[in-house]
């Protein structure tokens, strides 16, 4: 049996970080989302799959738009054509509330649409008897473990998959249905679709489960996408591969000036450096520089970054060099300003460590309980995955603008 697993896809999802952007880059990102369904119903159609699963948080919310409704019912309809089923659960971003659909779902599509677990069973073309086993959120989050209340292998079938919208983290609020690896594996499943964690992982090979991650990046930290998971299943045993769907991509470089001898210079160095990227058609990128090695281009070079203009300028060449394949949408400069920044020796590396400590769900609670015990922070502000991240960089952006970690030159 093959099987097109993704998750996490985030259909209506802004793109985060991007501020005054063209008229043509806008229209683009609009349409990436969509361009991504497609994708993804090309591929299964490419790989002749016997089923496609979708494991939570397909839609960026809820209460989706009508327009992105329509899109997505049309691309499974073209599944439904092919004769391929498609199993689809709602995680804690698009739990499920029927009353908001404005289309019925084609009758190739079994919906999870209670957080009663519950197991629909199908035959693949090749006369395989498939148990599918899995659960929709109805709420915002889940406190339970889910895996409880999961059967064991059902032995009157061929192949039993699970759909487990979850992480393993219980930090005692606004929870996921925490599980445990070593619970799931006792099922004696043979594969394991997850989704929840936005970066891909493959968490066991025996039996297989895997977080295909979003296939599509929406923040600048979701670089690492790596498309969605195609999955051949035996009883006992299965492999995965990765194709790519995503429509735009997130680029973060560092450039050295220091060669560059006056400001014509360095204007020329940072356009050929720009501009040799590898382009994959059909795709936008969307990219960030570093500048270092500035000191020595003086005021004129330091007020152009300053109030903008340097980007400006490069944004607009770019987006017509490339025929809008490439916007840049951020311009940082290295340690230009030591002297108005608090130095602080010690690794680089530790901001970054720093971050993926309090990246975690319970610490990230521990340090703001205060706040979040406050009734009316609590009413407003839903703390999930997405809220830490955006936390995390938020701070990451102030602390790299007053100090500078560096290590003690000997």
């Amino acid at each position: 049996m093959k099987v097109l697993h993704t998750a996490d896809l985030h259909l209506d999802r802004s793109f985060e970080g991007l501020k005054n952007s063209p008229k043509q880059i806008v229209e683009k990102l609009q349409q990436a989302n969509h361009e991504v369904i497609t994708a993804i119903v090309d591929i299964a159609l490419k790989n002749q799959v016997d089923a496609v699963i979708f494991a939570g948080d397909t839609f960026h919310q809820s209460r989706t738009s009508i327009r992105t409704q329509a899109y997505f019912i049309d691309e499974m309809k073209r599944l439904d054509q092919a004769k391929i089923p498609v199993i689809m659960s709602f995680g804690n971003h698009d739990y499920f509330v029927a009353e908001r659909y404005w289309f019925d779902f084609p009758k190739n599509m079994f919906l999870f649409q209670k957080e009663q677990v519950e197991t629909h069973y199908f035959m693949t073309k090749n006369q395989e008897k498939v148990a599918v086993t899995g659960f929709s959120y109805e709420h915002p989050w889940i406190n339970e473990n889910k895996l409880a209340t999961f059967p064991t292998k059902d032995s009157s079938v061929d192949l039993h998959i699970g759909i487990y919208h979850g992480d393993t983290t219980n930090n005692g609020q606004q929870n996921y249905a925490p599980f445990s690896f070593s619970e799931m594996k006792n099922k004696g499943y043979d594969y394991w679709a997850l989704g929840h964690i936005h970066q891909p992982q493959v968490v066991s090979a025996a039996p297989l489960i895997v977080y295909p991650g979003t296939p599509q990046g929406h923040t600048k930290k979701e670089r690492t996408v790596q498309g969605v998971a195609i999955v051949s299943i035996e009883a006992g045993h299965a492999t995965v591969r990765f194709e790519s769907v995503a429509r735009v991509s997130w680029q973060v470089e560092k450039y050295s000036l220091r060669h560059a001898g006056s400001l014509q210079e360095a204007l020329v160095i940072l356009q050929d450096l720009l501009l040799k990227n590898e382009l994959n058609q059909g795709q936008l990128v969307l990219k960030e520089i570093q500048l270092a090695d500035t000191q020595h281009l003086g005021e004129e070079f330091r007020l152009s970054y300053e109030n903008g203009e340097l980007l400006q300028y490069l944004q607009a060449t770019l987006v017509q060099q490339t025929n809008q394949a490439i916007y840049l949408f951020r311009v940082e400069v290295l340690n230009n300003n030591l002297d108005k920044k608090v130095v602080i020796t010690a690794t680089p590396e530790l901001l970054n460590q720093l971050e993926k400590i309090y990246l975690q769900p319970d610490i990230f609670s521990n340090t703001l309980q205060e706040l979040t015990q406050n009734p009316l922070f609590s009413s407003v502000v839903q703390i999930n995955e997405e809220w830490r991240e955006r936390s995390l960089e938020h701070a990451d952006q102030k602390i790299k603008e007053d100090f500078v970690i560096q290590e003690d030159q000997p």
